[in-house]
């Protein structure tokens, strides 16, 4: 398992790197494959009850609203008209407007949340973008080892067993780690990053909790099977939907 996640990382990086160095239409459209086959990996699990067509036009419409620049009466706008979308979609598909919500659920969990990949970009650069990711990756390899070597009690037990108090903690020193070196090699305040890096790690390891409990409730194992040694898309991108808004939010503050 451990040499099947390695080669996905080897091959997988730098198909995510290039685009994400060039940024523009390119890194656009990475993103816009990974929210296509998320929303997809998130209809998969959902069982029935399903509108596919409305995840994809929904989900879709959202990244042309990102895309285009995002305010506040084209965000309402949408919001207003994706709901009343879905609302009728249910209601003349046998009135399951309530047993259905899962479908609003996929598309602000995949669309919503993953498009901040490209606001972060575009806004704040290839560098925020990478410090995103390596935060990410840094603290999934910290709790990872650090759980293997230390862990003894349990983080949350009921969500996702194999996860330890002491895999949390070494995966947040792992993070603060890779926020030291950022700070020196682009010059930027120590104690901000360390802080920052903090708060990025606890999100990385909530947005992890998050998709394991997704899948225990539908009692599946992983999301898809397209990165070996990972699972889906959702698997291996779940810290990032709360990764990216939060560090937006962080950098829009600071900035």
């Amino acid at each position: 398992m451990l040499a099947k996640r390695v080669l996905t990382a080897v091959i997988g990086i730098p198909l995510l790197l290039v685009p994400l160095y060039y940024g523009g239409l390119t890194w656009r459209l990475l993103v816009t494959l990974v929210i296509l086959v998320g929303l997809w990996e998130f209809a998969r699990m959902s069982g029935p009850g399903l509108f596919l067509d409305y995840m994809i036009v929904s989900g879709l419409s959202l990244l042309v609203l990102t895309y285009s620049g995002i305010d506040g009466t084209r965000l309402l706008l949408w919001l207003v008209f994706q709901l009343i979308y879905y609302l009728l979609r249910a209601t003349f598909s046998g009135m399951h407007n309530l047993s259905s919500g899962f479908n609003l659920l996929g598309v602000f969990y995949v669309a919503f949340l993953y498009s901040f990949l490209v606001l972060v970009r575009e806004q704040f650069g290839p560098q925020w973008t990478l410090f995103g990711f390596l935060v990410t990756w840094l603290t999934d390899t910290g709790a990872f080892f650090g759980g293997s070597r230390y862990g003894k009690r349990k983080l949350a037990p009921r969500i996702s067993p194999n996860k330890s108090v002491e895999g949390a903690l070494s995966g947040v020193l792992a993070a603060v780690i890779a926020g030291v070196v950022f700070a020196i090699l682009t010059d930027h305040s120590v104690g901000q990053l360390m802080v920052i890096s903090v708060i990025l790690s606890v999100c990385a390891q909530l947005g992890d909790l998050v998709e394991s409990a997704f899948k225990r409730e539908r009692a599946v194992k992983d999301s898809g099977s397209l990165l070996p040694g990972h699972g889906g898309i959702l698997d291996r991108f779940d810290s990032l939907a709360f990764v990216f808004p939060v560090l937006f939010a962080l950098l829009t503050l600071f900035s």
